[in-house]
């Protein structure tokens, strides 16, 4: 289930974004940490006292994640592999690049990036927490420290286990890259070795719901394991998706038989005439024989309706931009990445300006759905993926 995304900050040049299920997990740690950790590793202190110190320990665990998520996006800029952003959700957070990584040697440095800085962290936060308790009383503060420097030391340890999707597992996958010289059957067999760590994750979960009759664990344990079994399938089918599309021009899958319309259409004409009369939700907009912008049927309804006769298609429409042409000989793989990333169902193909037709995400799954069938257990040509 996807959440909203809402942007908090720019870190180091990158969007820090936050799912709506990391602020669920914020208030969480936040309760746990004042009414259930503090009041016995700190004993004597007031309610406020515990509850200013699980808001620090918020504070810290995000510092912690954005600078592990930064080391993960500054590598990767540095073997040219744009991150868009940095998004915290429900387990830590990730660095989202745009597109997959260009060589091994890339994603190997990228993925260790992470752990190693959180280790540093870790030593830094538990570092300080020892001299505050030397030369100051040791108290509330260095009890905070010490909890986030451990916190840092068992993010580090954890996403340095080879199981991919986790740092470890995406170090692994470009060790197998680089002597198999395939990303897909390195993606595989990395994905393999998560899925086992995944079912015994799902396993100690099962352990510590009947056996230890710890409730709270095994169900986080659980969700942490479907989620790492999730992910790990997640992206083999996306490298298989794409190593079936790379080769494949955008013209293949294109339509070129839709209904366009002219700017100056007035909105009223165009639901009339056009929407209620070829069902088309999408518009693409052509003046001259040139493709300007692209009208949808959602836009149109949230207009007010008395509006409808006197507004233009012009004023309603949503101009050309990266997001939502290609270009006939742009890749397919390209295509299906950008409809992916940016939530939409089409994109508009245009040559030099003019209209060709459209692709549709939906052609482009039922393509990778049956051709996945037939041929998933043919073993991938050595060197078909091109990065």
């Amino acid at each position: 289930m996807a959440f909203k995304r809402v942007t908090l900050f720019r870190f180091f040049g990158f969007k820090v974004k936050a799912d709506a299920s990391w602020f669920f997990v914020a208030i969480l740690i936040c309760w746990t940490m004042a009414e259930k950790v503090y009041p016995h590793m700190l004993l004597g202190q007031s309610a406020n006292t515990y509850q200013i110190m699980g808001v620090l320990t918020v504070i810290g665990i995000l510092f912690s994640i954005i600078v592990h998520e930064v080391a993960h996006a500054v590598i990767a800029e540095y073997y040219h592999m744009p991150i868009a952003n940095i998004t915290l959700f429900i387990f830590g957070g990730v660095a989202e690049m745009e597109g997959e990584p260009s060589y091994p040697e890339g994603e190997f440095f990228m993925a260790i990036a992470g752990p190693i800085m959180s280790g540093f962290v870790g030593l830094f936060f538990m570092a300080t927490a020892n001299l505050y308790g030397e030369y100051l009383k040791p108290g509330p503060i260095s009890c905070v420290l010490r909890l986030l420097g451990n916190i840092n030391m068992m993010i580090a340890a954890f996403n340095i286990v080879p199981a991919f999707p986790l740092d470890g597992g995406r170090a692994l996958r470009a060790l197998i890259w680089r002597y198999k010289n395939n990303l897909v059957i390195a993606t595989r067999i990395a994905a393999a070795g998560g899925a086992c760590f995944a079912y015994g994750l799902l396993g100690y979960a099962c352990y510590a719901l009947i056996i230890q009759d710890d409730t709270v664990a095994g169900i986080w344990w659980g969700i942490l394991g479907f989620f790492v079994h999730a992910s790990g399938a997640h992206a083999v089918r996306q490298m298989e998706s794409r190593s079936l599309l790379e080769m494949e021009p955008v013209s293949r899958f294109m339509h070129n038989q839709v209904v366009t319309v002219s700017p100056d259409l007035v909105v009223t004409d165009l639901v009339d005439n056009y929407i209620n009369k070829h069902y088309q939700r999408i518009f693409p907009v052509v003046d001259n024989d040139t493709l300007v912008g692209i009208v949808n049927l959602q836009s149109i309804l949230a207009l007010d309706r008395h509006k409808w006769h006197w507004l233009h298609v012009a004023s309603v429409m949503e101009p050309l931009t990266p997001s939502i042409v290609v270009t006939p000989d742009s890749s397919a793989a390209d295509a299906l990445e950008i409809m992916q990333r940016r939530g939409r169902e089409l994109l508009l193909v245009a040559d030099n300006g003019k209209f060709m037709g459209v692709i549709t995400f939906r052609d482009l799954a039922s393509y990778l759905t049956i051709t996945i069938k037939i041929d998933h257990n043919k073993p991938v040509e050595k060197g078909r993926t091109a990065y």
